[in-house]
């Protein structure tokens, strides 16, 4: 069991760990063209990896994690990688984060799971193509040990090992968040008591039915009829629409907060950052007690200062800021 000593508050990050190939272009080819690309890099990531490194780096400064200082936030990364090539640079990688990494299960004879990447770098628009690899081996039993403050999820792990895990983290009362990427219709008992439902604007139409969605009270309604406490739409350039359960039942319509006018680079792993820096703030909420109301205000205008400064970086998780490079206001 992973060590909590000197800890406040706790998040498991149940999800994937990928190795992104990464190649940048002017423009996307047809079919039956060749490209020469602008560049081509290795680096770690998957939604699992990419969203505990921002939880990690949203929670203490570069000098403590680089000094091993203690932060009031443990991160755990649960899942799995190959016993390949690629495991060993990634574990460490991980861990110079300040990541927990010992539920990382490093799997004989199998891959690391791979994302092939494209980034057009006049509008910094990325096009994934995933391949999970050791990501699919994961099995189906409790992953989230009870005394965390926050379990996070996604998709790119086998869709019952999550839905067993949030039935699990919600029967050990840990406050549950998933990020459903890449994004397919879930069943009802995955709404019900969900405190945290975050989607971008596709995901968000695919979940709910509605196709082209434009008024985003009505899609929400349907995720508060579902049972969801807490719902965020990141709209990119739109900025970010959040609703409540408690404002939707007194007929509030939900809030949206404008994007951050930035440069934009890359947008890989911005929804990434965006999702780790709320999770902090729920889970330091938590840990505090939650004798008072969350401030999911305050946690979104976070998460949107965070993710405002990862488009403006090349990469994945080399993207994701630390706290202290996130400006105040």
């Amino acid at each position: 069991m992973a060590t909590t000593q000197n800890k406040s508050a706790i998040i498991s990050v149940v999800g994937s760990l990928n190795v992104d190939l990464v190649t940048r272009t002017s423009r996307v080819p047809v079919a039956g063209e060749t490209l020469t690309t602008e560049s081509f890099d290795i680096g770690f990531g998957g939604k699992g990896a990419n969203q505990a490194v921002a939880c990690a780096r949203l929670s203490r400064t570069a000098s403590q994690a680089a000094s091993s200082s203690p932060s009031d936030v443990e991160v755990r990364i649960v899942g799995a990688v190959g016993d390949d090539e690629f495991a060993g640079g990634f574990l460490k990688s991980l861990r110079k984060d300040g990541l927990v990494t010992d539920r990382i299960e490093v799997l004989e004879g199998k891959k690391t799971g791979v994302a092939v990447i494209v980034v057009e770098t006049g509008s910094g628009q990325n096009r994934i193509m995933f391949c999970p690899g050791a990501n699919y081996e994961v099995q189906e039993k409790d992953l989230v040990e009870g005394d965390e403050h926050v379990a996070l999820f996604q998709l790119e792990l086998p869709l019952k090992v999550v839905l067993h895990n949030m039935k699990a983290a919600r029967d050990k009362g840990v406050e549950t968040i998933i990020n459903p990427a890449p994004a397919i219709p879930l069943p009802e008992e995955a709404y019900q008591g969900l405190g945290h439902l975050i989607v971008n604007e596709t995901e968000a139409a695919i979940l709910s039915g509605i196709e082209n969605p434009t008024d985003w009270d009505e899609v929400s309604a349907i995720f508060v009829k579902r049972g969801v406490k807490n719902i965020i739409i990141t709209l990119g350039g739109d900025g970010v629409y959040y609703q409540t359960s408690d404002r939707s039942a007194q007929s509030q319509a939900g809030r949206l907060v404008p994007a951050r006018k930035v440069q934009v680079v890359d947008t890989t792993a911005a929804g990434d950052t965006f999702v780790g820096a709320y999770s902090v703030a729920v889970a330091r909420w938590k840990a505090s007690g939650a004798t008072s109301n969350f401030d999911l205000d305050e946690a979104i205008a976070l998460a949107n200062r965070a993710a405002s400064l990862t488009v403006q970086k090349k990469g994945a998780q080399s993207s994701i800021p630390w706290i202290d490079e996130v400006p105040s206001s």
